[in-house]
């Protein structure tokens, strides 16, 4: 038996908005963008699916999935300049810099609809 990943799914309020951030912050390269949908590829490995709300939805689906802690964990040999640019791009720093004790400096920060991510740097 075998178990892939297939991909990640992000849910926003505005693709138009969350577009630069996710291209210019994050790297990712989008390989198709028709709202309610997008998909985009980072390091041209990992799949995303970057999806809005839309009326075929239910009711609650925005308050379901957007915003709050998720699961993706990003990586970065750049600190610094990654969290600079999540500001630049509309995002926020949660908390962080702190350096962990298994080797790692780790930060939280949001996209411009307030989903949480972990971003972390292997200490040298």
């Amino acid at each position: 038996m075998k178990i892939t990943l297939s991909m990640n799914l992000i849910c926003v309020h505005s693709l138009e908005e969350s577009k630069p951030f996710y291209e210019q912050a994050l790297g990712m390269k989008f390989l198709e963008f028709r709202p309610p949908f997008a998909e985009a590829k980072l390091d041209d490995k990992y799949l995303f699916n970057i999806e809005e709300n839309a009326d075929y939805r239910s009711e609650d689906w925005a308050q379901k999935h957007i915003s709050g802690m998720k699961s993706c964990v990003f990586e970065t040999d750049d600190l610094e300049m990654f969290l600079e640019k999540v500001k630049i791009y509309g995002g926020t720093v949660i908390s962080g810099p702190t350096k962990e004790p298994w080797g790692y400096t780790i930060a939280y920060f949001s996209d411009p609809s307030k989903n949480i991510f972990i971003v972390e740097q292997e200490d040298k």
